[in-house]
């Protein structure tokens, strides 16, 4: 509650004159009369006690002290907060990260928010209503809707994404919004500091609704696995982020096969970390860890974790234009340049980038060829073409222009030419075979350049039937076949979630876990994973911050409750009446 003319409380001199009144008026002392000391003896017992006497005696000073002070008190003009618009226009800016699922009580703190918007609407009969969601691209759900149905229909269809929240940039896409008027912004999250906000907005009005209620928390920090002589190595980490101990079970089951391979109960300090190490598990190809523990906060107990063969380095043979190393580089593999010894030691761990097509037949690992040492070239003149081969799916080279091309190689297959002769061409063991020399093209100057070295990294370090590991929401060009029917998503239970146009666009699911896309026919998995950010919960605070530019941030809010006290002021008023009109005429 708060006080919104205090400049009336100058009015409590009234109240402090009549005590000041009574204090200095004339007293009567009391003289005991022979005569009536045997009427006093006989009315004793019928006398009242002390305290009601003095009630009594006094009566008409407690009811005018009562009425000024109760006068002063609807004065200073009293008034309870309340959630309400500030500028005529109300933005919902709903954080919908994974700890928003952060339990109360058993009830998520995104469920209270939603409740908690609706009743904000009710009071807002006809104000135009503005909902936004967090994320890495904000989204408008409804702008300036008046349809108190419609409103409250769309706060009852907001969901968690799973995906952080990057408030700053959701509260910057707000400002835009009311760039042009002011608005109230209200903030659903569970943390956000104020530092966010800078001084002298005068056109906006914040209030931001914060977790204020402290939360325990375990959760799987990092899950791995790696293939090893005697089957399958898993390490877990396991962060309580609560002050005390706590005690539960890892659960580590094979998602193809559905077999559980782990079932070992842990004990960890408060705020400290326990590293879980399991050796000679059964080979596979997915895993799911998942710990059992009482927690407010379940989406960080699971984790999931793909087996392949993939790489990050390269290594780029010495002979080659520097461009080809500062290609590779760009598409975030780590690059060694090196002999022809060297290239042979790391052909295992790495990919080889060479021309020298003795590679072509040495070890298991499929390579990249780029121009050859044991041909010379020979000139080439026409438009560049290509096929739909998953290499084309993000870099289109027909604006190219090739000077010069080495012969091709009989047996490989042609997904690229100039002309009518074979530009890029590639092995049945996936080795990609580039038939010129880097120099003498163009290619470097075109954005399709990095973009097929990047397809090329991708389509060698990966296992055919792996896409890798994304986080929720995540956008990522990925290799695909560019076929009609596009990319269908499924979970690893075989339900169908979505599906793709085309690997340029692709966007991994909202929930963690394990799914399959179908390619063409050909079925590839991939993992989605909480980023580490959302497996961390801050207890933040409400607060507000501004007001609006028509000066209406000091009134609105405000439930004044000062007209409530009329009632009772005009009944003490009449009570004091009666008291006086006794007093003045006694029965």
């Amino acid at each position: 509650m708060g006080f919104d003319k205090l400049v009336n409380g100058w009015t409590v001199v009234f109240p402090l004159a009549v005590l000041l009144y009574y204090f200095f008026r004339k007293r009567y002392e009391t003289t005991t009369i022979s005569s009536t000391l045997f009427w006093e003896q006989s009315m004793r017992e019928t006398r009242v006690s002390p305290y009601l006497k003095n009630l009594q005696r006094n009566a008409l000073f407690y009811l005018q002290m009562a009425a000024l002070l109760l006068l002063v008190f609807i004065l200073v003009g009293p008034y309870l907060t309340k959630e309400e618009a500030v500028g005529g226009h109300t933005i919902l800016l709903v954080d919908t990260s994974a700890t928003m699922l952060a339990s109360n009580e058993g009830t998520s703190l995104f469920a209270r928010n939603q409740e908690a918007m609706k009743k904000l609407v009710a009071g807002l009969p006809g104000e135009p209503i503005t909902i936004m969601t967090t994320g890495k691209e904000p989204i408008i759900v409804i702008r300036e809707e008046t349809d108190g149905e419609a409103i409250t229909t769309a706060i009852d269809k907001l969901a968690v994404t799973y995906e952080h929240e990057y408030m700053e940039r959701a509260i910057e896409f707000a400002k835009s919004i009311t760039a042009t008027g002011g608005a109230a912004i209200h903030i659903y999250t569970d943390s956000l500091d104020r530092a966010v906000f800078s001084e002298g907005e005068s056109a906006v009005a914040w209030t931001i609704h914060g977790e204020e209620i402290p939360k325990v928390n375990v959760s799987i920090d990092k899950f791995g696995a790696v293939k090893t002589s005697e089957g399958t190595e898993a390490i877990i980490r396991i962060t309580n982020d609560s002050a005390d101990a706590q005690t539960g079970t890892v659960h580590i089951k094979d998602l193809l096969t559905g077999n559980s391979l782990i079932d070992e109960t842990f004990s960890i300090e408060g705020g400290e970390e326990a590293l879980l190490s399991f050796k000679e598990l059964p080979e596979s190809k997915s895993l799911r860890a998942e710990i059992v523990v009482e927690d407010d906060y379940e989406a960080d107990n699971t984790a999931f974790v793909l087996l392949g063969n993939e790489t990050g380095e390269a290594v780029v043979d010495g002979q080659l234009h520097e461009l080809v190393k500062r290609a590779f580089e760009a598409a975030g593999l780590t690059v060694t340049t090196g002999s022809t010894t060297e290239m042979l030691a790391a052909q295992d761990r790495s990919i080889i980038v060479t021309n020298d097509v003795s590679f072509l037949k040495k070890g298991t690992k499929p390579v990249i060829i780029i121009g050859r040492n044991d041909k010379s070239t020979e000139p080439v003149a026409g438009a560049v073409r290509n096929t739909s081969d998953p290499l084309f799916t993000i870099a289109d080279i027909s604006d190219i222009y090739v000077s010069a091309l080495y012969p091709p190689f009989k047996s490989y297959t042609t997904i690229a030419t100039v002309g009518d002769k074979p530009f890029i061409q590639k092995s049945k063991r996936g080795d990609i075979v580039v038939l010129a020399d880097i120099e003498l093209t163009d290619w470097p100057l075109h954005p399709s350049y990095p973009l097929f070295v990047w397809s090329s990294a991708e389509l060698l370090r990966s296992e055919t039937d792996s896409l890798g590991l994304f986080v929720p929401n995540e956008r990522k060009a990925v290799l695909s076949g560019g076929t009609e029917n596009g990319l269908e998503i499924y979970t690893i239970d075989d339900e169908y979630v979505t599906t793709i146009a085309d690997g340029s666009s692709f966007i991994a699911p909202t929930r963690p876990g394990i799914y399959k896309a179908l390619d063409g026919g050909i079925e590839k998995m991939f993992a989605v994973q909480l980023e580490r950010s959302e497996k961390e919960l801050d207890q933040g605070s409400s607060y507000k911050i501004g007001h609006t530019e028509n000066g209406k941030g000091n009134e609105e809010g405000k439930n004044r409750i000062g007209w409530l006290f009329l009632v009772p002021l005009l009944f003490l008023l009449l009570i004091e009446w009666e008291v006086q009109r006794r007093r003045g005429y006694p029965n």
